[in-house]
């Protein structure tokens, strides 16, 4: 079965960025989406969709930000056991406490430069390695 990860993320460049970083590490379909709230109303105008593998959340968006997604997310039955690992520019202790309380499964912060990004990405890759390859049931 084909993996899929959700990245959440408001900045173009940093999608651009990610999707190439990504590439080479994941062999998955990495599907965007803008906003929090783009996220949540796919996710409800499509429930016979498979689930994704992972989602990598940005915390500060416009209309839904990421703690509030993640929030919705771990409250919903059917969402609630996607992994959830917040990629973001924050690197306040606050707000990767935040995170943990809420239910994310791992909090990184987002480098400044596409090399640095593809190393991150590329451990992300590495813990989740095994979710990857595992058949999806």
């Amino acid at each position: 079965m084909e993996q899929i990860v959700y990245l959440v993320d408001d900045d173009d460049d940093d999608c651009f960025l990610a999707q190439q970083a990504i590439n080479p590490h994941l062999n998955c379909v990495l599907k965007i989406f803008y906003n929090g709230q783009e996220l949540i109303d796919f996710l409800t105008a499509h429930p016979t969709v498979p689930p994704p593998t992972l989602i990598l959340l940005d915390l500060n968006m416009p209309l839904l930000d990421g703690f509030e997604t993640l929030a919705v997310l771990k409250s919903h039955p059917a969402w609630s056991q996607i992994p959830v690992v917040v990629l973001t520019t924050s690197s306040d202790v606050a707000d990767r406490d935040k995170a943990n309380q809420l239910g994310a499964e791992g909090f990184l912060t987002k480098p400044a430069n596409y090399q640095t990004l593809s190393q991150v990405l590329a451990s992300v890759s590495n813990c989740w390695r095994k979710m990857f390859s595992t058949p999806q049931g």
